[in-house]
C-alpha cells in the first residue's frame, strides 16, 4: 500500500451532467481541465442512490454486492424487508446479517485489511452515509453524518468533529449550510486528527431540490453552486497545504434525473384491481409483494403467480422494461421479459419481476430533457424522479484529478461508477480481493498506459410478446460492461396516460 497518497471522494447527490456547466460550477471545470474527464459515465440500475453507493465502494454492480434497489426483501431477516435509507433498519439488517449487508468487499473492509482505513462524512440520508462504510463501527473508523449523533454510525467521531467545527446546521432546502460543514469536518477536524486514507464526502444536493423544488428550481441551482463551492475550497486547501502530491481527489455524481407527469400511479390498487392478493410479506399469503417507485419489483408466491402478473403487467400501456427471474417450477422466465442479468442484477434479493414505468425524452418543465409515470405519492408533478433505464437516468457526472493521474485528458470511452474502486486501489496500490466488475480505465493513471481510447461493444437484449417489443444494452469496454438504456419499441404517449 502506498502510505504517502490519499484519495478523496466528492459526490454531488442525483446531479445530471448536462447541468455541470462551467458557469455553475467552475471549480468543477477547473478540476476537469487539469485532471480527467470522463465524459460518458454510467450508473447501475436500478438508478437509485444506495444501489449506485454500493457499486461505487465495491466495484461491483448489484448482482455481486446484494444492494438490488432503495427498499428490497432480504427472506433471511424476520421483518423481511430492507429499507436502505433507514439508518436504524439498515444497522439492524447490518448486525443481523453479520456484517455481510453487502456480499462483496467494500473499499473501508479492503482498505482496513490493507493498513489504511475509510472515512464517511455526510449529509445525504442517514442509510446512504451508513451504507458507504457499513462496518465502520466495527473497523474503528469514521462514518458520520450531519443528521446528528443519532443517525451517525460512529457518534464519538461525531463529537470530536464538533467540537472542532461546531454542529452542523439545520437541513435546508438548499441544504447550504450543511454542505459546507461536510466539506469543513474533513478539512478542519477530520484530516488533522486521522487523515484517513480514503475519504467520501456525500452532499444531499442536487438530488433533494430536484425531487422537492424541479430540475430547473432556484433551490436545485442553489445547492449545485454551493457544492461547487465547496469542491472548490478543498482544492484550494489542497495547494495551500502542501497536499497537491499526496491527494487524489474525484468528483461524481451517482445517477441523473428526470421529471415526474402526473400524480403517482398507484400500482398496487390497479394490482388488487385486478384480482391480484398483495401483502407485507409473501408468508402472510398474498399473492405478491410489490415494491413501487419509478421502477418497481414484485415478489411472487410462485412461478404461476409471476407468469400471470407478468401478462397483466404487459398490457399495462404505462410499463414500460419489465425483467424477470426463472423461477422453480417454470420451464422458463414469462415469455416476452428480459433476464435480470441483462442489466446486472441477477442476485436472490431481486424481485421475482423488476419493472420500470414509461419514460419519453421530451423536455419536462425548465426545458429539461426527460420525463416519466411514475408511483411515488411524496414527489410532486413536475419535479426530479430517477431509478429508471433512460440515458438522462444512467449517466452521472465523473472526473478526478491529481498526481497519480494524468493531466488535461479526455476519456469519450464508457467508464462506470464500478470503475472508481478499480482506480482508488490501483492509486493506493493495493490489489483486490477479488475480480471487480470495475476496471481501471486505460489512460486514466499515469501508470505507463496510453489515452488512447477503447472501443466499446454494444450488447442488446431483445423480448417480444404480442407485438410488444422491448430491448436493454449494455456496453462492453475491455473487462467493464455499463448500461446504456432499456427501453419499449413504439411506446405510446406519456402524457395521455398521467394520472
Amino acid at each position: 500500500m502506498n502510505k504517502d497518497r490519499r484519495v478523496l471522494i466528492v459526490a454531488f447527490d442525483g446531479l445530471r451532467p448536462d447541468m455541470a456547466t462551467p458557469d455553475r460550477m467552475p471549480n468543477l471545470a477547473r478540476l476537469r481541465a487539469f485532471g480527467v474527464d470522463f465524459t460518458d459515465c454510467r450508473s447501475v440500475f436500478p438508478t437509485e442512490t444506495r444501489v449506485n453507493q454500493a457499486s461505487l465502494v465495491t466495484g461491483c454492480h448489484p448482482a455481486r454486492h446484494g444492494i438490488v434497489a432503495n427498499k428490497f426483501v432480504e427472506p433471511t431477516l424476520p421483518g423481511g424487508f430492507i429499507n436502505t435509507a433507514n439508518f436504524e433498519a439498515l444497522t439492524e439488517a447490518s448486525d443481523a446479517l453479520d456484517g455481510a449487508l453487502l456480499h462483496s468487499a467494500s473499499l473501508g473492509e479492503v482498505l482496513e485489511d490493507a493498513g489504511g482505513s475509510l472515512a464517511v462524512i455526510g449529509c445525504g440520508t442517514p442509510g446512504g452515509n451508513r451504507l458507504l462504510h457499513h462496518t465502520a463501527p466495527a473497523k474503528g473508523a469514521v462514518n458520520v453524518s450531519a443528521h446528528g449523533r443519532e443517525r451517525s454510525a460512529t457518534p464519538e467521531d461525531l463529537e470530536w468533529i464538533e467540537a472542532r467545527i461546531g454542529p452542523a446546521p439545520a437541513a435546508a432546502m438548499a441544504n447550504v449550510g450543511r454542505i459546507d460543514w461536510v466539506a469543513r469536518a474533513y478539512r478542519d477536524a477530520l484530516v488533522p486528527k486521522r487523515d484517513p486514507s480514503a475519504a467520501i464526502l456525500w452532499f444531499s444536493d442536487p438530488d433533494t431540490p430536484y425531487h422537492y423544488r424541479g430540475l430547473a428550481s432556484p433551490e436545485a441551482d442553489a445547492g449545485i453552486r454551493a457544492g461547487d463551492k465547496a469542491l472548490g475550497e478543498l482544492l484550494d486547501w489542497r495547494r495551500d497545504s502542501g497536499r497537491e502530491d499526496s491527494l487524489q481527489i474525484f468528483a461524481l455524481s451517482d445517477h441523473g434525473h428526470v421529471a415526474a407527469i402526473g400524480g403517482p400511479l398507484d400500482v398496487a390498487a390497479r394490482m388488487a384491481a385486478a384480482g391480484f392478493r398483495l401483502s407485507e410479506s409473501l408468508a402472510d399469503g398474498g399473492d405478491a409483494v410489490l415494491v413501487p417507485g419509478s421502477s418497481g419489483s414484485i415478489y411472487c408466491r410462485d412461478a404461476d403467480i409471476q407468469r400471470a402478473v407478468v401478462d397483466w403487467l404487459a398490457g399495462q400501456p404505462w410499463a414500460e422494461v419489465i425483467l424477470a427471474r426463472h423461477m422453480t417450477g417454470a420451464a422458463a422466465a414469462p415469455e416476452g421479459t428480459l433476464p435480470l442479468a441483462a442489466a446486472g442484477i441477477d442476485n436472490a434479493r431481486a424481485g421475482d419481476i423488476v419493472f420500470t414505468t414509461l419514460r419519453d425524452g421530451n423536455a419536462g418543465p425548465g426545458g429539461w430533457p426527460g420525463r416519466c409515470l411514475h408511483d411515488n405519492p411524496d414527489i410532486p408533478d413536475g419535479c426530479g424522479l430517477h431509478g429508471g433505464l433512460s440515458r438522462e437516468e444512467a449517466r452521472p457526472v465523473l472526473a478526478a484529478q491529481g498526481t497519480g493521474l494524468h493531466a488535461g485528458v479526455r476519456i469519450d470511452s464508457p467508464v462506470g461508477l464500478i470503475d472508481v474502486m478499480a482506480m482508488t486501489l490501483a492509486l493506493l496500490e493495493i490489489a483486490p480481493p477479488a475480480p471487480l466488475d470495475g476496471r481501471v480505465p486505460a489512460g486514466a493513471l499515469r501508470d505507463g498506459s496510453t489515452g488512447e481510447a477503447e472501443p466499446g461493444m454494444a450488447e442488446t437484449t431483445n423480448a417480444e410478446r404480442a407485438g410488444r417489443r422491448q430491448s436493454l444494452t449494455m456496453t462492453r469496454v475491455g473487462a467493464g460492461r455499463y448500461l446504456d438504456e432499456g427501453r419499449l419499441a413504439d411506446p405510446p404517449d406519456l402524457d395521455s396516460l398521467a394520472p
